[in-house]
């Protein structure tokens, strides 16, 4: 039988392994039988191992529909097949490969009626899952309750990271969402409700593909079946799966033994997403005979760059101890910038950036790198003014962002009761005010003339209710004429709206703290929307300028960046109290996570690393305080890095 499989698939090209790794590398690929680990430090190659690892079993014998791959991304998945198959010169159609939903997807249309779905289950996307979970607030009269209940996008991610942790929702509430404590019981009942409704209608969410694959590979039979047909099983981001995931693994691999986990500790950064690191730190406890593999020869970055990495995760203790080895020449020591304050940090960034495009690095071989997103609004600001061409990776610039825009359309519509674009999103906020609604209500106050108390009478009591806590702010604010105690006023009310509106309210909540801080520089309301209204017509998009610059700038999160590389790397607002986060200093586990952050914020340069921090800066509570830099500036040794004190006005 086992000829007979072979039949069906030839090697067309033989690989010389050994003329392709480096020692590291082919060890990883020729010994990797049995449950093993291998820890692939950034920059290490550890796309090409996986690939050359699978190539190796093909070329050894094992058929393509007898090998499991699971990444992260169907590009991933897609790349790395596409590149096995022109080593091999061969057809890899019948590889099980892609993500760990879409293989799940997979399984489950052959065994979900084992848990009482039909083979014909229809899969919906999150938004058309928050839509389910809307009916289910119509069904149990959520809506018709008198607080601010959690909106459809809150429960839906609480649902979904309680599936991923495989905690229970009481944990998730605890750990992620304190603040709607009070909702718990009501919370439960939506999502009891959600789960029965999808089983009721023969469809899935994307959770549902992991959580049910679980269910039916807890069933002997059905776990034999598949851990024997699949004799190789390959994982690519070890670091970033969750227990879910891991519980899967696991089974798919408990009849071979043969479970090859590629991954780094000192890259573990997403465990807001319930990736769990345990996963990669407990390999040995959870694989008996287990074998462990280090990748650390480095091909991106220099030897001066490697060098502050290494030093910087050290000092984790929960950790597999690498030490990464350049391969590339000698760059530029790393610099750490002070600056007077967050305005001539932008100025400094925006003027290197200039300067090393004039000596021939492309912009989009140059990345501005920051902890939150509240951090580079400054930034932003400059790189308008000196037309230089950026994008915000993975997300929208600041003026683009919603909660941005919701507040500003308060202060716009103080200052032009005309403006109806502002009037109905700022109206639309509240509650029992849909845009039906704000349509009539517009109406009746510039068509019919109508005053608010009249127009408020005439609404229904929920819609009243919201028209009222509006004309509250909006009365309010006409009596003010200072920029900074209008948001003041302004976020009295959207706090409220963020805690139940948006997962990362936090991040948010400083964003707006930031406008607020910049509003703090106008005298009045006009002249601070005059100065925005410059920035929001200027988008960030390319300009005549654009030939003499290069491409296009690159501005991002850390989380964000994590696989990437460019040749410059500036890291900003390295300073206390925003790097680490605040809430990392409750914990030693999360404290390290921020230390991780730090280390793959730096291992993003090929050769020139800029960190820089403010000597001052403005806090929405205390007004302008002192800073100093990031408690990790004080872990690394003096000979890692150069220290520069900017000294222009």
């Amino acid at each position: 039988m086992e000829n007979n499989k072979l039949e069906t698939f030839q090697i067309n090209s033989m690989i010389n392994f050994e003329e392709s790794l480096n020692p590291q590398q082919l060890q990883t690929v020729y010994d990797t039988d049995g449950p093993c680990l291998v820890l692939a430090g950034a920059g290490s190659g550890k796309t090409r191992v996986l690939i050359y690892r699978l190539a190796y079993l093909l070329q050894k014998g094992i058929p393509p529909k007898n090998i499991l791959l699971a990444t992260f991304t169907n590009r991933a998945s897609k790349e790395m097949i596409q590149r096995a198959e022109t080593l091999l010169k061969s057809d890899l159609s019948d590889l099980c490969s892609g993500t760990f939903h879409h293989i799940g997807h997979m399984i489950l249309r052959k065994e979900a009626h084992i848990l009482g779905y039909s083979s014909n289950f229809t899969i919906v996307d999150s938004e058309d899952a928050k839509n389910l979970i809307t009916e289910c607030f119509e069904d149990l009269g959520v809506d018709k309750k008198n607080k601010l209940f959690p909106k459809k996008g809150i429960i839906y991610n609480i649902y979904s990271l309680a599936a991923s942790s495989q905690q229970n929702i009481d944990r998730i509430l605890f750990k992620f969402y304190v603040h709607l404590d009070e909702f718990t019981s009501t919370i439960k009942e939506v999502i009891s409700l959600y789960d029965k409704k999808k089983r009721e209608t023969n469809v899935m969410d994307f959770s549902d593909l992991l959580t049910n694959w679980l269910k039916v590979l807890q069933i002997p039979e059905i776990c034999k079946k598949y851990s024997q047909t699949y004799q190789y099983v390959l994982i690519d981001e070890y670091q970033d799966t969750n227990r879910l995931q891991f519980e899967i693994m696991k089974l798919l691999s408990s009849f071979h033994n043969n479970i090859l986990a590629v991954g780094d500790d000192a890259q573990s950064i997403y465990s807001f997403r319930a990736a769990d690191i345990n996963n990669l730190l407990d390999f040995p406890k959870n694989f008996k005979n287990k074998k462990i593999f280090k990748l650390q020869i480095n091909y991106r970055s220099s030897p001066q760059i490697l060098l502050l990495a290494n030093e910087i995760i050290k000092n984790n203790m929960n950790q597999f101890h690498k030490k990464l080895e350049a391969v590339c020449e000698n760059g530029e020591t790393p610099h750490i910038v002070e600056t007077k304050d967050i305005y001539q940090q932008a100025r400094f960034v925006a003027q290197k950036v200039i300067e090393l495009n004039r000596e021939g690095i492309p912009l989009n071989e140059i990345a501005i790198l920051f902890r939150s997103r509240f951090q580079a609004l400054e930034l932003e600001m400059e790189l308008l003014k000196r037309d230089i061409p950026y994008i915000i990776r993975g997300g929208l610039k600041f003026f683009e962002q919603s909660h941005i825009k919701d507040v500003l359309s308060y202060l716009k519509i103080t200052y032009n009761p005309k403006d109806e674009i502002s009037f109905k999103r700022a109206i639309c906020l509240h509650k029992g005010i849909g845009r039906g609604f704000a349509n009539k209500i517009w109406n009746k106050l510039n068509k019919d003339k109508k005053s608010f108390l009249e127009i408020e009478r005439s609404l229904p009591k929920k819609p009243q209710e919201g028209f009222a806590e509006f004309s509250d702010i909006y009365n309010s604010l006409k009596t003010i004429t200072n920029p900074k105690n209008a948001l003041r006023e302004i976020l009295k009310f959207y706090k409220n709206y963020i805690y139940v509106s948006f997962d990362n309210y936090n991040e948010r909540i400083l964003d707006l703290e930031e406008l607020a801080k910049m509003g703090a520089n106008y005298l009045n309301i006009i002249d601070f929307l005059n100065a925005l209204g410059a920035f929001e017509d200027f988008k960030g998009e390319r300009t005549n300028n654009t030939k003499e610059l290069g491409n296009t700038l690159i501005l991002s999160t850390i989380h964000q960046s994590k696989g990437l590389e460019w040749k410059a790397v500036f890291l900003i607002g390295f300073c206390d109290s925003d790097f680490p986060h605040p809430k990392a200093l409750v914990s030693q586990n999360s404290l390290e996570e921020e230390r991780r952050l730090f280390y793959v914020a730096s291992t993003r340069a090929k050769s020139i690393l800029y960190i820089t921090y403010p000597q001052t800066k403005y806090t929405f509570k205390n007004g302008m305080i002192t800073t100093k830099p990031s408690m990790f500036f004080y872990e690394l040794p003096k000979y890692t890095y150069d220290e520069l004190i900017v000294q222009e006005g």
